[in-house]
């Protein structure tokens, strides 16, 4: 705009036309990716690993923040023992190296499968392709087995980018 105020004005039944991804609102979503697995999958391990719940997205943007969100399904088969999810970032655990984002508890009789929300704005300030992984464990303080997606519950996780 050639005004001090830099302000363009678009008049009504006008409108701006740009190249995909040329025009940006700081705040608007610019992609999103999806990914769910109804697999059932476990480990005795205390500490995180891996599942097959995963997404991967390239940021437009390195400035852009990326909202990843993810709804996990539970279980822990023994008696007094947890089960912990958590999102990690290549290899970054995006939040607490022993509890993650949440947990279930089993009190008494197994447990019960439970499904957990976890949200987190991550800033990984790169264009280059970033997996975003759902990891458990039955946490560093407990035995029994940790499951994800028991009796073929439906876990999920998405990523979207959020221009800035």
């Amino acid at each position: 705009s050639s005004s001090s105020s830099n302000t363009i004005n678009v008049a009504s039944g006008h409108k701006i036309n740009g190249a995909a991804g040329s025009i940006i609102v700081p705040g608007s979503v610019i992609q999103i990716v999806h990914s769910s697995i109804n697999t059932q999958e476990t480990t005795s391990s205390s500490t995180f690993v891996d599942t097959a719940l995963h997404v991967d997205i390239t940021p437009t943007s390195s400035s852009s923040k990326i909202l990843v969100r993810a709804s996990v399904g539970l279980y822990n088969n023994t008696n007094a023992s947890a089960t912990a999810a958590t999102i990690i970032r290549g290899s970054t655990n995006l939040f607490h190296n022993t509890w993650g984002f949440g947990y279930i508890y089993a009190a008494s009789g197994g447990g019960h499968v439970n499904t957990i929300p976890i949200e987190t704005l991550d800033s990984p300030s790169t264009t280059s392709q970033i997996t975003y992984r759902v990891q458990i464990s039955r946490t560093a303080v407990d035995v029994g087995v940790a499951y994800i997606s028991v009796n073929s519950s439906i876990s999920t996780i998405t990523a979207m980018e959020i221009a800035q």
